[in-house]
């Protein structure tokens, strides 16, 4: 069925029968069996995430899980999805510190109702090798997709889909800066985490093509599905003046080149200004994300010129490595 032109509400109802058949009944067997049996009720996931993506934006899988192609966009184009799962993770009480499954409400030692809920997942990028980093922007887009209960109405899950171009300056540098700053000065070389709503996310430029949240009694109220002209996810960069990836040099250099007037040279007014001066440029939003990119990332990989792969080249100059 994926490939025949649908109407959106006819993708929707399948989206929604997807999640109804692979995940909510899924997770009520799951849940039922780990109340009795204590083991983690988490499923596999990403297989799922897989599935629905291929539903929202109509592209067949590769018909492997983890080998080949996630999404086939075309003759010579494919996708790469990444899952999230931020529900069902393991908690704690905050009285006792006793471990609580998600299925339990209250802590099974000393029965308090003040219990932490984890939500500290995030999307695993692997680069083992130096072959896994040129392979990083060959994918013609990346999904990113969450599952996470919503903040307001904590028993309702909220499931989002995010495109990324993976070759936009945000992803392809930041990949850059993981495998030459990161990766090869660790002992571990566990994959990049990218966390969600985080300021490295938000330099990818994410466009939200999918939202939906599971309703306590399991009925699912779709809030988005592939808008017509979708845009990159517009941020307030002020909400993001605790990340460490941000500093005084980069805010200066990006706010020089769009010409943003300042007067103090703090995190805290910079970032303000910024926000304020793209609230009356939003066209220049996205080449504004991109420049940003630039004056983070640039001067930590500038060092490694030599050694970059080539296809990055088409992304970054090699004049702005000098």
């Amino acid at each position: 069925m994926i490939g025949v032109v649908l109407m959106d509400n006819e993708k929707i109802e399948l989206a929604n029968m997807l999640i109804n058949d692979l995940y909510l009944d899924l997770r009520r067997k799951v849940n039922y069996w780990s109340d009795i049996t204590k083991q983690t009720p988490q499923a596999k996931m990403g297989y799922i995430g897989q599935h629905l993506v291929s539903i929202v934006t109509g592209f067949s899988g590769g018909k492997s899980g983890a080998r080949g192609y996630d999404l086939i966009i075309s003759n010579t184009e494919y996708g790469e999805i990444k899952t999230c799962y931020r529900v069902d993770q393991l908690g704690k009480c905050n009285d006792c510190n006793n471990v609580v499954s998600a299925v339990e409400t209250k802590c099974s030692v000393c029965e308090s109702e003040n219990i932490k809920r984890n939500d500290d997942s995030k999307w695993l990028l692997t680069i083992k090798k130096y072959e896994d980093l040129e392979k990083m922007i060959e994918p013609l887009n990346y999904y990113f997709v969450l599952f996470e209960f919503d903040k307001v109405n904590i028993n309702d899950i909220v499931i989002d889909i995010w495109e990324v171009d993976s070759k936009c300056n945000g992803f392809a540098l930041c990949m850059l800066d993981y495998y030459f700053n990161i990766r090869e000065n660790s002992s571990s070389k566990a994959p990049f985490n990218m966390w969600p709503h985080q300021f490295k996310f938000a330099l990818t430029r994410p466009v939200k093509i999918y939202e939906s949240i599971i309703k306590e009694d399991n009925s699912i109220d779709t809030k988005l599905f592939m808008p017509e002209n979708p845009k990159a996810d517009r941020v307030k960069f002020h909400d993001f003046v605790n990340a460490t990836t941000i500093n005084i040099d980069s805010l200066i250099d990006v706010m020089t080149k769009f010409g943003i007037e300042y007067t103090v040279l703090e995190k805290n007014d910079l970032l303000n200004k910024i926000d304020e001066w793209l609230v009356e440029h939003d066209d220049e939003y996205e080449n504004f994300v991109d420049e940003f990119a630039n004056s983070i990332y640039i001067p930590l990989i500038k060092k490694f010129k030599d050694n970059i792969p080539d296809n990055y080249f088409n992304i970054i100059k090699k004049e702005d490595l000098n």
